[in-house]
């Protein structure tokens, strides 16, 4: 097993937590150097990436643990030629904008800055994942820091209310979301023996019933277009991007609507390609 991906995802946040007891320069510096090693690391694979190795579904450099047994769960990380373009283009951008907000002294800054880089965590969390319900987790884990970043440092008078339709409308996706992975996961039968499994590439070579498909697909879909965010589930948009500071609104609306993205295209369209 491979730990090399769990070594990647986790070091912004690690440093970003253990860092909290130096002084604020060494701090920085600390997040900085960290952001950085992801970014290079993400870089040397993205350059050298041979899209004929890995498994027999794509995968390089996986880690494959069973994280809930009793419901088929697993903690699955893995790269691909679809995600490490992004992994390296979400890794670039953190850096930049944590370059650009430590231009700036905030107040409460290791508050800031363990939020930013939990961010980048989750973020990358919801890129490397290869099990449905792992994804969701990371995915909505990852608006938590944006939220608080927006609560605790944002801008305008109405930040709180910015704030709240921003957890209203993203809950509400996040409960389609889990409504639908529930289903799909309860229908397709994709584990050992019939039994309930998350893993991606299980839920690949299930057989669900077209009908099943085009409800569980809306799901989706409504969900996806709310994260995105797209005409018409955008009403969270104006309000929170108005609300949150300059560097993390640059890498909350180039980040957010590329992982929804993502998502629809590498668990939506191959899992149910009937209702697509």
């Amino acid at each position: 097993m491979s730990v090399t991906l769990s070594i990647v995802l986790w070091l912004p946040l690690a440093v970003a937590l253990a860092g909290g007891i130096l002084p604020r320069m060494l701090h920085r510096a600390a997040v900085l150097g960290a952001m950085a090693l992801v970014l290079g690391w993400a870089g040397g694979v993205l350059w050298n990436f041979d899209s004929a190795a890995g498994d027999e579904h794509g995968l390089q450099k996986v880690t494959d643990e069973v994280w809930i047994g009793a419901i088929g769960a697993h903690y699955k990380l893995g790269i691909d030629g679809l995600n490490i373009a992004l992994i390296a283009m979400a890794a670039l951008l953190f850096l930049l904008c944590l370059i650009w907000a430590l231009m700036k002294n905030w107040d409460h800054e290791k508050r800031f800055l363990i939020l930013f880089a939990a961010a980048e965590t989750f973020v990358l969390g919801a890129l490397m994942a290869q099990d449905l319900l792992l994804f969701i987790a990371f995915f909505d884990l990852m608006l938590l820091p944006f939220l608080l970043l927006v609560f605790g440092w944002g801008e305008g008078p109405d930040r709180a209310g910015a704030m709240i339709k921003l957890f209203i409308y993203t809950l509400v996706g996040s409960l389609l979301m889990l409504a639908a992975a529930a289903a799909l996961a309860i229908y397709a039968d994709a584990g050992p023996g019939g039994s309930i499994s998350f893993v991606l590439s299980d839920l690949e070579q299930s057989t669900i019933g077209a009908s099943s498909q085009e409800w569980i697909f809306l799901c989706f879909a409504a969900a996806f277009l709310i994260k995105m965010p797209a005409f018409p589930f955008h009403g969270w948009m104006p309000d929170g991007y108005r609300s949150m500071p300059l560097p993390v609104l640059a890498v909350f609306s180039a980040v957010l609507s590329k992982v929804a993205a993502f998502a629809f295209l590498r668990i939506v369209l191959p899992i149910l390609p009937d209702a697509a």
